[in-house]
Formats: C-alpha cells, structure tokens, sequence
C-alpha cells in the first residue's frame, strides 16, 4: 500500500495550515494562546558587572541570555523587554559613562539578534551627560530600534548621586525629543543618596526602591513634566511602588473620587490642581502605565487597580530577582484578574504601548 500525498493534497494542507495561522486558530478550530510579553526583564552584559566590580559597588552574579530564556520558557513567556540593573553607569567620569551606555545598548542588540523574538530593549542613557543622552537617544532608537528608553528614578553628579529626580527641569531637552518621538520612558528604582541603611538589616529593595519610584512619580507630576510633555508614556515598575497607597496624599480627599464600580474618577471638585496639573493628578497617573513585578498580591493589585483603568497594567517579572513562573502563579492566585485579563494584561495592554509586538 503506498502511504503517500498526491501534490494537489499537499498544496490543500499547506493552505489549510496558513488559514488556520492567519485566523488565529488551529485545525481542530481553538483560538490560540495569546503571547507573553514581559516588560520588566534584567540582562546584564559582562562588561557592566565588571564595571560594576571594578568600581567597588556591586558583585553582581550575572545570569545569561540563555538562562534567562530557559526559565521564560517554564514561565510561559514569549518575550521579555530588557534593562539594565542598579545603580547605574555613572561614577563620576562621564567618558566611562557614556562608554558603557553604548556597550549596555549594544550587548542587548545583539541578544535581541541572537535569540530572534525573545528580546527586546529599553535603551539606558548616560545621564548626567545631556547632550550624550541625546545621542544615544538617536543611537538606540533609530539605529537600534529600541522598544523605548530606560531611565532610573534618580540621577545625578557624584557625590550626590540619586539625589535628582526625573522629573527635573534639566532633563528638558532630553523630554523634548522623545515627547518629539512619542516615546516610552520605563523607570526602574535604585537607592538614592538620602536615605540608604536607614533601618538596620533593611535592605534598598525592601523600602526604599518602593519610596523612591513614588518619589519620581512625584517629581514628573508637580514639575509639570507629565503634562508638558503629554506624548512621552511612562512605565512605573513594581506597580508604582507606595504612589496606590499614597493617592490621597497626591489628590486630595478620597470620597470625591470613587465613581460607579469603585474607580477612582479624575477632575472632581476636590482634586488638589496647580498650574504645573493644569488637568489634575489624577488625569496624568491615569494615562501612565504600571507593571506588576514584585507586587504580585493581591493587596498591592487591588489599590493599583482601582486607581487607574485595567488596560494601564502591564505584565512584569523582576528577573533574575524573582521566579518567572512563580510570578505568573502569584498573579492568578491573587484574585486580582479574570483569566481573560491575565491574558490581556500580558499581551493587549502591552501592545497597545509597544505595538510592534502585535
């Protein structure tokens, strides 16, 4: 018996399967499984821990490309958007800085290469130095085509490092290019020089990085950055930090704002506005976007969510600090999400800032 296709029949299966593929759907009709896209993902390059370990600050042990692709795979996750980790690149010399923002950037080009579709890259800049800033800017997005630009909470000269904020008027030519471009900024915390080993034993992650995203948060809203420049979108890691339990504090009174459904609602007659928020607090941190790494509870998803509309939450994976899949199992045992807004939280709501990825 001849166990062979007739070339009609091949052609028939082949167009079939590009049907299917087309449609989003397999043979036996299933809808298929939307991807995972994972905007708050840690690649370090050697050159930067070694940096980091020849200026004395940190002996980071780096985890690879591949390492990191292996546990997205447990994870289920598609894609991971990469950034560097803290605390950063500058240590005074801003030729060293601006040195190693480029092999940062281009160390993740290349993984994005090596490893098509797993990576993408949030280009870091080598603040304090504006105008190489800029140039990177140009560098990472045109040449690198980069998912959006990566900035820490907190910048400045050595010694005071950390003590400036993103949202200070000296970073102006840097948010006039990229509301210019309609980019994304996604911050992550570090230390800041106020405040480190306040309490004994307590680590940075542990309070302070919390504290010092709100206090950027704080710094973008009351300079006026946030609505001078209403074409840059910004991502907050760790959903915002202390700035859900804090809202009060930024808006005003709390009863003036619940609406039907229990969400908060901008523009009542309470809210704290100032020529800075010719639109009111709220209006600004509603239009942000907050990721869901290391908050993966529901006490902390609860008060983001009712703060601002479900399709500002975006998915997030502190790796290599936290376990990939044990994330992902935290956010549905949270309660938080429908299993269908697990999944739009993970792919649409990204999409809908990084559309390339559609």
């Amino acid at each position: 018996m001849q166990n062979s296709f007739s070339r009609r029949q091949l052609l028939a299966g082949v167009a079939a399967l590009g049907a299917g593929a087309l449609a989003g759907t397999s043979l036996l009709g299933q809808a298929k499984k939307k991807r995972v896209i994972n905007v708050h993902h840690h690649l370090t390059s050697p050159a930067y821990v070694q940096f980091l370990k020849d200026n004395k600050v940190r002996d980071f042990p780096n985890k690879s490309a591949a390492q990191g692709i292996e546990e997205m795979d447990k994870a289920g996750i598609d894609t991971a958007v990469c950034s560097i980790i803290g605390p950063g690149i500058h240590f005074g010399n801003l030729a060293d800085t601006r040195r190693m923002a480029r092999a940062c950037n281009d160390y993740a080009a290349k993984l994005r290469s090596d490893y098509p579709g797993r990576f993408g890259i949030f280009t870091v800049l080598p603040l304090p130095d504006i105008d190489g800033s800029l140039k990177e800017i140009e560098y990472g997005l045109d040449t690198l085509k980069a998912d959006g630009i990566y900035l820490f909470t907190n910048w400045g000269e050595m010694p005071l490092y950390g003590d400036n904020y993103i949202g200070d008027p000296a970073l102006a030519p840097i948010y006039q290019e990229l509301n210019r471009r309609k980019a994304v900024i996604y911050t992550h915390p570090k230390d800041a020089a106020c405040c480190r080993e306040i309490v004994p034993g307590v680590n940075g992650p542990t309070i302070e990085y919390g504290t010092d995203t709100t206090r950027a948060i704080a710094s973008v809203l009351f300079s006026g950055t946030a609505s001078k420049y209403p074409d840059v979108k910004f991502i907050w890691s760790h959903a915002g930090g202390t700035m859900p339990f804090l809202i009060s504090r930024f808006v005003g009174g709390t009863a003036a704002y619940l609406e039907e459904g229990g969400k908060l609602k901008p523009g009542a007659p309470a809210e704290r506005k100032r020529p800075a928020l010719p639109n009111g607090p709220l209006y600004e941190l509603q239009r942000m976007y907050w990721d869901t790494a290391n908050a993966a509870n529901p006490i902390s998803l609860g008060a983001l969510r009712r703060m601002l509309p479900f399709q500002q939450i975006l998915f997030g994976s502190d790796f290599p600090f936290s376990n990939m899949a044990e994330d992902r199992k935290l956010l549905t045992e949270s309660g938080t999400f429908t299993p269908q807004e697990l999944e739009q939280l993970a792919y649409d709501n990204v999409v809908r800032i990084l559309p390339k990825y559609a």
